[in-house]
């Protein structure tokens, strides 16, 4: 890299990435509010300077990689913020797991200065960045994402865009939703089965040799999206209208009460409904 970049926030993530970004040989000016951060980045190959302004000024990006919301604010807004320190032309790639209107309010004030916003939430953990195979999750302009997009391939693995300010937050939030959620199920599962009298870790075992991976990373054979609609490929099968219910009725049976598994319950039966109705018309 012949350019100069920011870096805001030299916590776990982000000295993962700085060493990516030391690694593609680029000049790096970091700053973090911890004095245990800001040594991190002087032992990763980053210069140090005062304020998150002092970080994007002559940079051509400006990543940032703070916790919350509010921390976004306080390191892009106000006087010693990045804002004030980039210059016309630069673009703020903010990573953290935010809101999507945390980064459209950021890049209001930014399209004032000149200065390009696009949101890139990474899907990974430190150690997958650190090795470069991060893949970011990327909402903003085609403009904005066309000059950044080499930039972040040549730090990551892929980059998935989305759409415009935002999409990339909303992209990361619902995936980090999927995976609680699908956390949640198995909890609930093995609280049936150790109701039944099943050794959970012994039914976890057995799962764990027949099931490979998540369902949607074969997503296709279990869902279709048709105009505009997301429904399951075979809703009339018999694991909706048979299955499921007994499983439900065999869990209150056992006096259980799980959110996750009632609320199945109730959505596999209004696909079912749906796919009746779709049969009834054809």
């Amino acid at each position: 890299m012949d350019y100069q970049v920011g870096l805001v926030g030299v916590g776990k993530m982000g000295s993962a990435l700085l060493a990516r970004l030391i690694a593609a040989d680029a000049k790096v000016r970091a700053f973090d509010i911890k004095d245990s951060a800001m040594q991190v980045a002087r032992d990763g190959g980053a210069a140090t300077v005062a304020s998150s302004a002092e970080a994007a000024r002559g940079a051509k990006f400006v990543h940032v990689f703070v916790h919350n919301d509010q921390e976004i604010f306080d390191a892009t807004l106000g006087d010693s913020g990045v804002l004030a320190g980039a210059g016309k032309g630069a673009v703020v790639i903010l990573h953290s797991t935010i809101l999507p209107g945390t980064t459209r309010k950021v890049a209001e004030v930014a399209k004032l200065k000149g200065v390009g916003v696009v949101d890139a939430s990474v899907t990974s953990v430190p150690r997958i960045v650190r090795a470069g195979d991060a893949v970011f999750l990327v909402g903003g302009s085609d403009e904005d994402v066309a000059e950044v997009r080499p930039h972040l391939e040549t730090v990551g693995r892929k980059v998935w865009h989305f759409g415009p300010l935002g999409t990339g937050n909303a992209a990361k939030l619902v995936k980090n939703l999927s995976n609680v959620m699908e956390r949640v199920m198995w909890i609930e599962t093995l609280k049936v089965v150790q109701a039944a009298g099943i050794d959970p870790e012994q039914y976890a075992e057995m799962l764990g040799s027949v099931i490979r991976g998540s369902a949607i990373s074969d997503w296709q054979k279990i869902i279709q999206i048709e105009n505009g609609e997301i429904t399951p490929t075979r809703a009339g099968g018999g694991i909706y209208r048979k299955d499921v219910p007994h499983a439900l009725k065999f869990v209150r049976e056992l006096g259980l009460t799980l959110p996750l598994a009632e609320g199945t319950g109730e959505t596999a039966a209004r696909f079912v409904a749906e796919h009746r109705k779709a049969a009834a018309a054809e």
